[in-house]
């Protein structure tokens, strides 16, 4: 029995070096379980509810039981008050190329496309099959899934045990986790459900895109949540330069709103637009009869009736919950009563994502009223229910007699700071940089603070800012990139540096930490840099004028168009461009890069738009790339007549002022073909990393060949090329998933490591004698390899790794400490020499300021640990489903044997 016990704890050791082999200091599970604060885990030890207190497992599943079986059981909203409010709203109908989309047959290529989607480490539902399970089966499963979806469609009934969830809960931060208000239900369900009702999410979201208004952005492709914040800080900018009329910014609390919503509104919704008999049938019969148990610790409660909501956890919830409040959204925007404020020919009354509402009220005293009454109609037929406790109010414009004279109202109080998709917003726009990026910086250093005693690597505190710190920032940047100092950026890079070097002085240049991991560098963010990739993002939008709502009121009091501001410096002689504070930070980051992205005049530029724009009226403005055509390697104007077949709007009036501009900027020049700003400007997806690459590619250019490759150079006495150093950090690095052993090579290559001779330089009492021979004057080099000592290890591993490769090799430092070894047609013997010369290395680093050299046992016994690790972590990824490349050792293992070193394999 001793014995066994032993062996299940060796075996969970090995897993355990495993997981961290394969994962510690890299960014993921293993690291943010290191970062994370670890107050009670995720473990519910106690619930408090009526005055009572709740301890064991049974009763605290109870607890959360009773909560939720009384949430999500049925209102009572008459069908026929629905159908009468639904009736009444002029609501956009279908069109039948969209009819025919949510209503045709499901492929085989639609499902193998859903369970291809899925990501296998997630929970499966009560079933157990996970997605790897569909993975490796779909070739059987396939034709099957397709028939019973299929059926479903047609009105047969849905599958039993597609009507099961097991419910998990997930703390809400900061919040009293005795609570069970405060925890967020998150439904496990089966997997076959979730293929089907993917299908049909996919279906959904295509019609949705063309059917809700631009004012909701929550859940939709291409939509930004940053649109949202960025209309209401431009609301309050103009209400602070322009306009003085009172103005109430009201944001809605919905208290629980995707566990309320009624499921016969979105049926009978679904039936007045009429989107078609198999899609009304799926989704009857999947919000009919739905069961579930919370899944408390390890324990279970009794199963319960869900009459109501839709499952978080469900392809279809979040979309669902937007087409329904959709019908909320468009009766606001077609209610004249409801007032909002009219900037030029636009309307703005509200905003949302999912069920975050802010609603833009001119006038509130006499209005808000109205808007609360509305607010209430709808809660009384979709069952989502305003919490106006956390309902909140920002004013502009009013006295505190006013202010008063609203909460009375309303009863809502007045706040001087509300918090709207975590951008905290006050009356002026002046304050954003305190409330938001200085608060945010002081929670972020007492968690550099409480990291500082964690055991993490180098590359560890790296990965540990680009995990926890940077999706923070970049947050913060996407909704307001209105930094103008950068004062600020350089404090934040002085509290970085400390927690990356401990306090100490560090030993890699900061441009060299920053620098892309491709060129040699370690890809530590560069803040500023992010700060203005984001604030391009919105420049991109001046550029484009696509989003003329937003456009047209972020440059309401402006006379010119936005090309005059972008390209002909409009803005040094129209002052009030500047005194707006959003575009002055924008504008200042745009000049910072113009010149890099364009030496000549750009195609894009609308030399019309920058002239004529009152308004933004034209959906299609004439660009140079339009209106010019090329003849003789020179950009010469179109006629007024091929001119005029594209834009009919154009007069004899206009045309003569773009020959105006075109005899300017033709002196410049004209750029010959499409830039990198181009190639942004038609992106829609990973614009800010695309920007980012670009401008750190600028920032770090100077820094192509690194002093360190200068050095290597010369103690090599020979040049490296730069396609070496590359296939070092392109290729080689890339053989290992061990960040330990990636960080080896790194510290060799930016020779992190003191030496004798260094520390000498800092303290006159050290000798700067190398610590093993105690002769020569211990430089990196020497102590690494020239030292007569060292070079007696090397000859041995030299030796050793000839034999187990059965290969000849030189003794060159350029390939035992460089790895810099090509091995022809043999990528596996290539792989195993750098995990062989790794071993090496983290060996003499061991031992690093001894008097002797390490033993070559201890090489050995690095081998045997990295070989293990590496067999056991492609057994575990190919088990997992993430297949990796299979390093083969036989060729070690043979030469183990043969050594007789007694060592388990």
């Amino acid at each position: 029995m001793i014995s066994l016990d032993l062996e299940e704890t060796a075996k969970k050791l090995k897993f355990l070096k495993q997981k961290h082999f394969q994962n510690a200091n890299k960014p993921g599970k293993w690291l943010a379980w290191k970062i994370k604060k670890k107050k009670q885990g995720n473990t519910i030890l106690e619930i408090n509810s009526d005055g009572n207190r709740f301890t064991t497992e049974q009763e605290i599943a109870a607890q959360f039981n009773k909560f939720y079986s009384k949430l999500y059981s049925k209102d009572h909203i008459r069908k026929d008050k629905i159908g009468e409010f639904l009736s009444k709203q002029k609501i956009a109908k279908i069109s039948e190329k969209q009819r025919e989309l949510l209503n045709k047959e499901i492929s085989e290529k639609e499902i193998l496309k859903a369970i291809n989607s899925m990501e296998n480490n997630k929970a499966p539902g009560p079933d157990g099959l996970n997605a790897l399970y569909y993975k490796t089966f779909a070739e059987e499963m396939i034709p099957f899934l397709k028939k019973i979806m299929n059926d479903v469609l047609n009105n047969k009934e849905l599958p039993n045990s597609w009507r099961y969830a097991t419910i998990t809960v997930i703390p809400k931060e900061g919040q009293d986790l005795k609570n069970v208000k405060n925890y967020r239900p998150i439904s496990l369900l089966n997997s076959d459900y979730k293929i089907f009702t993917s299908i049909l999410a996919d279906r959904l979201k295509t019609f949705l895109m063309e059917w809700i208004g631009e004012e909701q952005t929550g859940f939709l492709p291409q939509r930004q949540m940053r649109d949202n914040v960025r209309e209401i800080i431009n609301i309050i900018e103009h209400y602070e330069c322009t306009k003085k009329e009172e103005l109430a910014l009201l944001t809605i609390d919905m208290e629980k709103a995707f566990d309320n919503l009624n499921w016969d509104f979105f049926k009978l919704l679904i039936k007045e637009l009429d989107m078609g008999y198999k899609f009304s049938n799926a989704i009857n019969q999947i919000y009919d009869k739905q069961e579930a148990k919370i899944k408390i610790n390890t324990s279970e409660s009794k199963n319960f009736m869900i009459q109501k909501g839709t499952r978080q956890g469900c392809p279809l919830f979040p979309l669902l919950f937007i087409f329904s409040i959709e019908i909320l959204l468009n009766a606001i925007r077609k209610d004249h009563q409801l007032k909002g404020t009219n900037i030029r020919k636009c309307n703005y009354k509200i905003r949302a994502f999912a069920d975050d509402l802010i609603c833009i009220i001119e006038d509130p005293i006499r209005t808000i009223k109205l808007w609360l009454a509305k607010f209430k109609e709808f809660e009384e037929i979709s069952g989502l229910k305003i919490n106006l406790e956390k309902t909140m109010i920002l004013t502009k414009n009013l006295t505190n007699s006013r202010q008063k004279r609203l909460t009375e109202i309303t009863g809502i109080q007045i706040r001087k700071k509300i918090r709207y998709l975590g951008i905290t917003i006050t009356a002026k726009n002046s304050q954003l940089l305190e409330n938001n990026y200085d608060t945010k910086w002081k929670e972020i250093k007492r968690d550099l603070e409480k990291w500082k005693h964690l055991k993490l690597s180098l590359l560890g505190r790296i990965s540990a800012i680009k995990m926890s710190i940077l999706p923070k920032m970049i947050f913060l940047f996407q909704n307001i990139p209105i930094i103008r100092s950068t004062q600020r950026f350089k404090n934040w890079n002085k509290d970085l540096s400390k927690f990356i070097w401990g306090g100490k002085k560090p030993r890699i240049k900061r441009t060299h930490l920053t620098d892309e991991k491709k060129r040699g560098g370690l890809g530590l963010p560069n803040l500023q840099l992010y700060h203005d990739a984001c604030g391009l993002t919105w420049i991109k939008d001046w550029a484009t004028l696509k989003k003329t709502k937003i456009l047209t009121l972020e440059g309401a009091d402006l006379r010119s168009g936005w090309h005059a501001y972008l390209w002909y410096d409009k803005k040094s002689i129209e002052k009030n461009f500047g005194n707006h504070f959003i575009r002055s930070s924008l504008i200042k980051i745009w000049d910072k890069y113009k010149r890099r992205f364009h030496l000549k005049t750009p195609l894009w530029i609308s030399p019309l738009e920058a002239c004529e724009r009152k308004e933004l009226g034209r959906d299609n403005w004439p660009r140079y790339k339009d209106t010019l055509i090329r003849t003789n390697n020179n950009y010469q104007m179109k006629s007024k007549e091929d001119v005029s077949k594209q834009f009919t709007n154009i007069g004899w009036s206009q045309y003569i002022q773009l020959k105006e501009y075109y005899t300017k900027d033709k002196k410049l020049g004209f750029e010959d073909q499409e830039g990198y700003w181009e190639m942004i400007m038609k992106l829609e997806k990973k614009v800010i990393s695309k920007i980012y690459k670009k401008l750190l590619e600028w920032e770090t250019e100077t820094d192509l060949i690194k002093e360190c490759m200068s050095k290597w150079a010369k103690n090599l006495g020979k040049s490296i090329q730069l396609a070496e150093w590359e296939k070092c950090w392109n290729t080689r690095l890339k053989h290992t998933y061990a960040m330990d052993l990636k960080e080896n090579l790194i510290k060799i290559f930016y020779r992190w490591y003191w030496t004798p001779q260094k520390m000498a330089k800092f303290n006159k009492n050290a000798s700067n004698k190398c610590w093993k021979c105690g002769i020569e004057v211990g430089t990196f080099y020497h102590c690494w390899w020239t030292c007569k000592k060292v070079k007696v290890y090397w000859k041995e591993v030299h030796w050793g790794i000839q034999k187990m490769l059965q290969i000849r090799i030189d003794l060159n430092p350029k390939y035992f400490l460089l790895g810099m070894l090509d091995i022809d047609k043999d990528r596996n013997k290539e792989v195993l020499f750098n995990y062989l010369t790794t071993a090496a290395r983290m060996n003499l680093a061991k031992f690093w300021k001894d008097k002797e050299i390490p033993e070559i046992r201890g090489w050995i016994s690095k081998i045997w640990e990295i070989m293990n690790m590496d067999i056991l972590t492609f057994w575990l990824q190919n088990a997992n489903g993430r297949p990796m490349k299979q390093t083969n050792w036989e060729l070690v293992k043979t030469y183990l044997k043969e050594e007789k070193y007694n060592i388990i394999i």
